[in-house]
């Protein structure tokens, strides 16, 4: 059994260094909402949750935070869950110089340690970044190298499901819809380590479950017992009735996609040819818009979202979508709360829908047309009509609506794949400007033929032919200045393609590509294309076989596919049926009840949900396992809700009368790292949560209206930072004691309120923070006597008083209002002749002020005294 090391704390064991690297608060945790961090030891069984990718990219994604929450809820008492991301390349850099593991956020467990690394592969591009967590969280890259005391590593999402590519460094996929068995799975793990059970029988207990897929590099471990078989895809038939959590942890970071997401529908009823994601979730289920309503209120008073999104492939296709739309706009819309729907098929876009999008805030629409000609539309089995989009686009001009987001695809199998659709594209695009001027964002991506689509074994274009298209298109449409073309890279696409058809092969080549120091494909201007080329010509000469045309070729129609041994109840003799259709341009119906084209996702288990009235009391179901009280849909832990501020009191709308709220709040240890919107963005979101009655700005986006004290260099902390808000109404003393822990309660570690009151109105004075302010106390303790000698001589040389407070602390009062030259870390950096301060002492800021005497006890007068 290996030693256990210790957890890590990055505040103690990199200190300093953290500064050394971007957004250092990637790495430290401490969100509003998280999970408490554990002890050392604490015997549950530690599961490491992933999203391979940066920290905003991965507190964007929806599937890691109903996963978070469903474990925290209904396994806590068995399971430790917390998360951890993919480092950037300077923290991978800083983890290795310092010999010291990827570690979980909320505890700091080393991965090695943990008992399950999951990943949560939301595309396929996030392959390399996988092995960089593994690398650096100290677990053996490759499935056969690992034994008792290394985690297991398993995976799931939706492109996940040809784990081929992926099963040389995983050891086991699941695949489909973790709400329907991956719970009790995990309790029956942890009772087994409980009992004693070692890494090899906790993965036979995974391998005898039917929607998990076990690496081939474990068939000789687990014994022949556990051969060949095919692995069914997990569907939830629940999700209709079950409440999804959704609000925690709320990020410290604003993460790419800063709003909530609130899934109202599971699945589509369309069956688009080339969407795999319609085909994966597959069959279509309404969530009741009662626990619609209830998400979204967890959204804004748990997490203070102000933007939501309602999710699904197909968000026109919802049950009288619009009535759903106008009573959350009639419910939150004097919270300045938005609602946006970013999947809606031209048909389904109606003009009252139009209306109720239009009422908050008008960004950009958004059309999906993939193809331009209407044959090919029929071809792909979307039809998106050329005088629909005319009309739309008026009437969104009409509702101040300035610009419109275009999608289209390339390498579809089509008659005039290629040259033929840039044609096309242009022509559209074209006469759409000529009928309607408005500003157009056209987005082109090039084709891949996924897996378990109708799609699946037809070739992808080439990456040359692929540029030569989009450069053609670009060109065409120079003259016309409203239109922008931007494109995904083909040269991604060919990679996509490579690791969503590829076979076991292509495992071996992600780990060499890794080893060469690949990452994050993801992102156009990280990924390096040279390297991947060379590797490509290496596997080509050493192994004598070209995996990018083997890939990316067309497969016959009796030719077996890597992915034959995964059931995702779509049957294959639909595909092929589908695939005829195509071919001749002929529609399939949207799913429905009265069904003539059966795929197999409908069968005795599961069934189309088209649900939209129900009771409240089937609104509460228990999902499987959790327990009696997990679906109570009115145990959310929101006290906005009795807060008297909120009880019919009356507000100012004359803004010369608003008042302010001001406040000092520490900002302390891991708050230290937050960037200034990150600090502004927390109190924005608990003024949201609480409902407070604060003026907001006008225009596009309004927002609260705060302001905050001269900032701090990254690294510095304080006791005493100031902030303001225009209130709308006048607080007594008992409410202004209540909303000092109300406001308290939601904000993340290391903000804290010291003090809390109501200033005078914006008609006595309008001085604001900034104009007040004139200084600030500060306590720099350094970490050599030395250092803190040669400080004291520079102060005396600029004839600055100071205070001697420890062996190695000096206290002083700087001016830093206006001036660089009295700036804390610049007198420093001067004195020690060292740019990098941070590195050789600590600085607080111990309170500001609007006056500063030396003579006065009290120093003067405090910032926080004067507004």
């Amino acid at each position: 059994m290996k030693q256990t090391p210790r957890f890590i704390d990055p505040l103690k064991d990199l200190g300093h260094e953290l500064l050394a690297i971007q957004k250092p608060a990637r790495y430290l945790g401490g969100e509003l909402g998280s999970n408490p961090p554990v002890a050392e030891s604490d015997p549950r069984f530690r599961l490491a949750l992933c999203f391979p990718d940066l920290y905003e990219i991965g507190m964007s994604n929806n599937a890691i935070r109903i996963i978070y929450n469903d474990i925290s809820r209904h396994c806590a008492d068995q399971v430790v869950c917390e998360r951890v991301f993919a480092p950037a390349g300077d923290f991978e850099k800083l983890l290795a110089e310092k010999a010291i593991p990827l570690y979980t956020l909320e505890s700091g467990i080393p991965l090695n340690q943990c008992d399950m690394l999951g990943f949560s592969i939301g595309y396929e591009l996030l392959a390399t970044n996988m092995l960089t967590i593994l690398e650096r969280g100290g677990i053996p890259l490759r499935a056969e190298d690992r034994g008792e005391g290394d985690p297991l590593v398993i995976a799931g999402g939706p492109a996940s499901t040809n784990p081929h590519p992926f099963g040389a460094f995983l050891d086991a996929v699941y695949i489909g819809e973790s709400e329907a068995g991956l719970y009790p799975l995990l309790k029956e793990l942890a009772a087994m380590k409980k009992n004693g059970a070692g890494r090899v029988a906790l993965l036979g207990h995974l391998a005898g479950f039917q929607s998990f897929w076990i690496s081939p590099r474990h068939s000789r471990s687990l014994g022949p017992s556990k051969g060949y078989r095919k692995t069914l895809r997990a569907v939830f038939p629940d999700f209709p009735v079950s409440m999804a959590s959704t609000a925690f942890p709320v990020p410290v970071l604003q993460p790419v996609q800063n709003h909530g997401s609130v899934e109202i529908m599971r699945g589509c009823p369309n069956g688009c040819r080339f969407c795999h994601a319609g085909y994966y979730y597959r069959p279509q289920r309404i969530k009741s818009p009662e626990i619609i309503k209830k998400e979204v209120r967890e959204l804004v008073e748990k997490a203070g979202h102000r933007e939501i999104t309602l999710a699904s492939l197909s968000s026109g296709d919802y049950p009288d979508i619009v009535g759903l739309f106008t009573q959350l706009n009639d419910k939150w819309n004097s919270r300045s709360v938005s609602f946006q729907l970013p999947s809606l098929k031209v048909d389904s876009f109606t003009l009252p829908l139009l209306a109720e999008v239009a009422q908050l805030r008008k960004s950009g629409l958004t059309f999906a047309i993939e193809t331009p000609i209407e044959s090919w539309q029929r071809s792909v089995n979307k039809v998106v009509g050329f005088d629909k989009v005319v009309a739309i686009i008026k009437e969104a001009k009409r509702y101040g609506f300035k610009s419109a987001k275009f999608y289209f695809m390339i390498g579809l199998p089509l008659p005039e794949r290629g040259s033929g659709e840039g044609e096309a594209i242009v022509d559209f695009l074209s006469r759409l400007m000529a009928e309607v001027p408005i500003a157009m964002n056209v987005n082109i991506g090039t084709f891949v033929p996924k897996p378990h689509t109708a799609y699946e074994r037809v070739g992808q274009i080439g990456e040359e032919e692929a540029l030569q298209v989009i450069y053609m298109i670009k060109d065409r449409l120079k003259p016309l200045r409203s239109i922008s073309i931007s494109y995904h890279s083909p040269f991604s696409s060919t990679l996509e393609g490579l690791i969503s058809r590829g076979d076991d092969d292509v495992g071996e080549l992600l780990i060499e590509a890794h080893r060469r120091g690949a990452r994050f494909e993801a992102w156009d201007d990280r990924v390096d294309r040279a390297l991947w080329r060379q590797l490509f010509e290496d596997f080509k000469t050493g192994k004598g076989k070209d995996l990018v045309a083997d890939c990316l070729s067309e497969r016959g129609a009796e030719t077996g596919l890597p992915w034959d041994d995964i059931n995702l109840y779509v049957v294959k003799s639909f595909f092929k049926e589908e695939m005829s259709k195509s071919k001749t341009s002929t529609l399939t119906p949207a799913c429905g009840d009265e069904c003539d084209h059966p795929c197999g996702s409908c069968n005795d288990r599961f069934k189309i949900v088209q649900n939209f009235i129900q009771h409240e009391s089937e609104l509460c179901k228990e999902r499987p396992g959790g327990d009696a009280s997990s679906g109570d849909c009115d145990s959310l832990d929101l006290q906005s809700r009795s807060w008297s501020l909120l009880k019919g009191d009356t507000r100012i709308f004359d803004p010369m009368d608003d008042r302010r709220l001001i406040f000092s709040f520490k900002k302390i240890k891991a708050a230290s790292l937050y960037p200034l919107h990150s600090l502004s963005d927390a109190f924005m979101r608990a003024v949201t949560m609480l409902d407070l009655p604060v003026r907001h700005s006008e225009g596009f986006n309004p927002l609260p209206k705060l302001e905050l004290n001269q900032p701090l260099a990254l690294g510095v902390e304080s006791r005493d930072e100031i902030a303001a808000l225009w209130l709308l109404k006048n607080l007594s003393e008992s409410e202004c004691s209540e909303l000092f822990t109300l406001f308290n309660s939601r904000l993340p570690a290391g903000l804290e309120l010291n003090k809390l009151r109501q200033g005078r109105k914006r008609s006595e004075g309008k001085n604001s923070i900034g104009s007040l302010y004139k200084g600030s106390m500060y306590s720099i303790a350094f970490f050599d006597p030395k250092d803190k000698a040669l400080f004291a001589e520079f102060l005396k040389r600029l004839f600055i008083d100071y205070t001697e407070t420890e062996a190695e602390s000096v206290s002083l009062y700087l001016a830093d209002s206006h001036g660089a030259e009295r700036n804390v870390i610049k007198l420093i950096a001067a004195a020690l002749g060292e740019e990098k301060v941070l590195s050789r002492c600590g600085i607080v800021r111990d309170c500001c002020y609007a006056e500063f005497d030396r003579q006065k006890e009290s120093g003067g007068l405090l910032l926080f005294d004067v507004l």
